[in-house]
């Protein structure tokens, strides 16, 4: 968990420093060069009240001073164009890599918990604030801030209780304005909270267009999205719009009042033969100068304020805890022997919702497992658990006599091929989707994993055969093709555990028994441990073993024959209606 957004943005930066420091030289080089401006404005002005002599040589060193300032103005912001691409695309690289990377290292429930698009929004916004963030500083407040230091100390060539003066009402000017703005961004959190929420539901509208599509509620969504950017959003956006309001009235009250002071008394200075005409202009030029750069400052530190509250509300993603159930010490899992063992187990999602008490089990290395029981007993969390999606409360789970908690989660999971019940695919080729159960294979072995899945022949119908894009969660494919997909990655993954979620469920005839084929071949290897969860119990007819859940117990365990002959049997009640 990240605590500061200001180290974690200091750990991208601090590779390249040096370039960072190199690009800030040039603001802050650069802030000498309106003072350069007026200063040759004034040795110009000047010039023309002396002699032919001394005209050419004062004229001289103005024009060298505004060409000098100019050329060195230059150079510095070409410079600071090289350091920033030869660092910022690598600075770049490192958020969006880094935030990713802590994000997807969340547990399972945060998923389940969080919207996805909310998600996606402050993964966004980490990034854009990084821009908004640098372009500020570099571009923004580093050069108004180092202007308006410089043009003010310039004013004491002229007069000290100008000098005086301008930096007293500039200190107390940039006070009162800091103070305010950093009510401005606390207002300006609230707002950007706000609109991750809009764009999470609008995330999980176009996750579920078809369902809009089919119930026919577009116009019920949008009535929805409406009156949340009218009883929310807006509320919240018009809070800020008036706090700057009121900033900015303030600011245009006291810039009037420093003005006017200034021009009564360089006129009293003129009057009193105190001051050149050359003096006079620069004094003008300065104040006009600095009183911009100054109200240009106050704006950009506003916008930077409410670009910071909109990065710390973006960064706040990264300030959850991973909840890693590692060990520190954990080690890679390497199976000889894929036996499961569940001992007195115990597991609960809260409090109130206790699954399973004292659960224990054995399969045996090779066993073909079938897992029944009505909605809510507990099938799909034993799956849970074992992929160690979820800590248990108490017991152990143990593959091949290894802890599951004393071995690393990605060692334990690429020892086990999981065909899920919701098959969710990549919007990339048939060929990357299905080559995700092994990254290395070649295109040979996934034309053979997708044969032996009943897949081949319906890809080569395709135009694009297996460069076939799928579309966003495999849209473009029906559910048995998504499913017969997944049997083609864990036939292509080849692990020692295999794991069937409902892997047939919902499917037509046809295409069911197109999908059994494919699993029986799997059931036929004797070298994979399967766990097969089942709606359709006539898919579990040949297990080694049959075990019954209810209630997050097991109450029921046997071959297919066995149970069917207990008239007491839930299995064979459940049997039975099937039938019917």
């Amino acid at each position: 968990m990240y605590k500061s957004v200001y180290s974690f943005l200091w750990q991208a930066i601090k590779p390249y420093k040096l370039h960072y420091f190199i690009m800030l030289l040039a603001p802050i080089v650069g802030s000498f060069y309106l003072f350069a401006n007026n200063y040759a404005l004034k040795l110009l002005a000047d010039a023309f009240g002396k002699s032919d002599h001394h005209f050419h040589s004062d004229l001289a060193k103005a024009i060298a001073l505004f060409l000098g300032a100019q050329i060195i103005h230059s150079v510095m912001w070409r410079v600071s164009n090289i350091a920033e691409w030869r660092s910022e695309p690598f600075v770049r690289q490192s958020i969006i890599n880094r935030s990713y990377d802590h994000v997807q290292h969340y547990s399972y429930k945060f998923f389940q918990d969080n919207y996805a698009g909310s998600v996606l929004s402050k993964l966004k916004g980490i990034i854009d604030g990084y821009d908004n963030f640098w372009a500020q500083m570099h571009h923004e407040l580093t050069p108004r801030t180092c202007e308006v230091i410089v043009l003010i100390s310039a004013l004491a060539i002229v007069s000290t209780h100008l000098f005086i003066f301008m930096a007293i009402w500039c200190i107390v000017f940039f006070i009162i304005m800091f103070s305010m703005s950093k009510r401005l961004s606390t207002i300006s959190f609230a707002e950007t909270e706000s609109k991750h929420s809009i764009f999470a539901k609008l995330s999980d509208n176009l996750t579920n267009i078809f369902s809009l599509f089919s119930f026919a509620s577009r116009k019920q969504e949008l009535q929805t999205l409406d009156r949340s950017l009218q009883d929310d959003f807006i509320p919240k956006q018009m809070k800020t719009y008036r706090y700057s309001f009121k900033i900015q009235v303030i600011g245009d009250v006291l810039y009037l009042v420093m003005l006017t002071t200034v021009f009564f008394y360089i006129i009293k200075l003129r009057n009193e033969n105190s001051v050149t005409t050359g003096d006079l202009i620069f004094v003008l030029m300065t104040t006009l100068a600095l009183s911009d750069r100054l109200w240009q400052m106050i704006i950009k530190m506003q916008d930077f304020i409410r670009e910071m509250g909109d990065l710390k509300s973006s960064f706040s993603i990264l300030q959850h805890p991973i909840d890693n159930i590692d060990k520190p010490n954990a080690i890679d899992m390497k199976l000889k022997k894929a036996s499961i063992t569940f001992k007195d187990v115990s597991f609960s999602y809260s409090k109130d919702n206790l699954i399973f008490e004292g659960l224990s089990l054995n399969i045996k290395n090779g066993e073909k497992v079938g897992i029944v029981g009505i909605s809510g007993a507990g099938k799909s969390t034993l799956v849970g658990i074992l992929l160690k999606q979820f800590a248990l409360n108490s017991g152990k789970i143990l593959i091949g006599n290894q802890d599951i908690n004393d071995v690393t989660t990605d060692s334990l999971r690429r020892n086990i091929a999981l065909i899920p019940q919701d098959i969710l695919l990549f919007h990339r080729s048939i060929m990357e989707n299905i080559r995700y159960g092994k990254f290395d294979a070649s295109d040979d072995e996934v034309q053979r994993a997708a044969k032996m899945a009943n897949l081949d022949h319906f890809i080569n119908q395709l135009p694009n055969k297996y460069d076939t894009l799928v579309g966003e969660r495999g849209v473009k494919l029906s559910g048995g093709q998504r499913q017969r997909i997944a049997i083609a990655r864990a036939i292509l993954k080849n692990a020692p555990i295999l794991i069937l979620d409902e892997a047939s469920s919902s499917l037509d005839t046809k295409t069911e028994q197109l999908i059994q084929q494919s699993i029986n071949l799997m059931l036929e290897n004797k070298n994979f441990t399967i766990i097969a969860i089942a709606h359709r119990l006539s898919t579990l007819k040949h297990m080694d073993r049959i075990i019954v859940l209810d209630n997050g117990r097991i109450i029921e365990q046997g071959k297919h024959d066995d149970l069917i002959q207990n008239p007491k049997s839930l299995y064979k009640k459940l049997w039975e209606m099937q039938k019917i």
